[in-house]
């Protein structure tokens, strides 16, 4: 068994990691999100014209939207699984983490601390309402199976913390959405960085382009 929090090899009989001091208790599965009922949303309320983060997240009619097309693309999560997620953080609540490779651990934090790091950015404007481009980009996400860390309002819009998943040609990335309101729609811009990885062959562009893509398709 390996620690879950550094990667190195737990010793037999051993209540805590000799690296970090991690409790082997902790490492006996992976963490698991809360289990937190969605807020109650009046299903009449108009989350097209709504500025308010958590009306338009938890409204049925946005849910049901992210149910039609969870897994929609190859290798696709489950609706109930994205739910799983993504309620935590639609509730204001924390998140689990999960297990990393030992390589990605070590090797990828020393990179980065050199400052070797992958940057991509993207925007494109919508003549949509901010509640329906955000309801855009959750289904997008959940399509897509990349796991919603964060969500919070930033004056006009708000910004998403979201994962860019490993593949033979990039590690994982952090993906951060940020949308604001403006008179003629509204603006999404998306940032891809990989810390320390030089170069991911165009996979952050393609990433940054299907999201684009996906929200002209889901956007109503």
């Amino acid at each position: 068994m390996y620690c879950t929090n550094c990667g190195q090899k737990l010793g037999d009989g051993h209540r805590f990691c000799a690296h970090c001091g991690t409790e082997a208790a902790a490492n006996a599965s992976p963490a698991t999100p809360p289990s937190i009922p969605p807020q109650t949303i009046d299903p009449s309320l108009d989350w097209r014209s709504s500025m308010n983060v958590g009306e338009i997240v938890n409204h049925p009619d946005v849910r049901a939207r992210i149910v039609r097309v969870t897994g929609a693309t190859p290798q696709g999560m489950t609706a109930e699984q994205f739910f799983k997620y993504a309620e935590p953080v639609m509730a204001a609540a924390g998140a689990g983490g999960i297990p990393l490779g030992a390589i990605k651990d070590i090797a990828l934090p020393m990179y980065a601390r050199m400052g070797l790091k992958t940057d991509r950015e993207m925007s494109q404007g919508f003549r949509n309402t901010f509640g329906e481009t955000l309801a855009a980009v959750l289904c997008s996400l959940a399509s897509r199976s990349q796991p919603l860390v964060d969500i919070s309002e930033a004056g006009d819009g708000c910004i998403l913390n979201t994962k860019m998943a490993s593949s033979i040609l990039s590690w994982e990335g952090n993906m951060i959405v940020t949308l604001e309101r403006q008179s003629e729609g509204t603006l999404l811009k998306a940032t891809i960085t990989v810390p320390g990885q030089a170069f991911d062959w165009g996979r952050s562009k393609r990433v940054l382009q299907d999201l684009i893509d996906d929200v002209k398709r889901y956007r109503d």
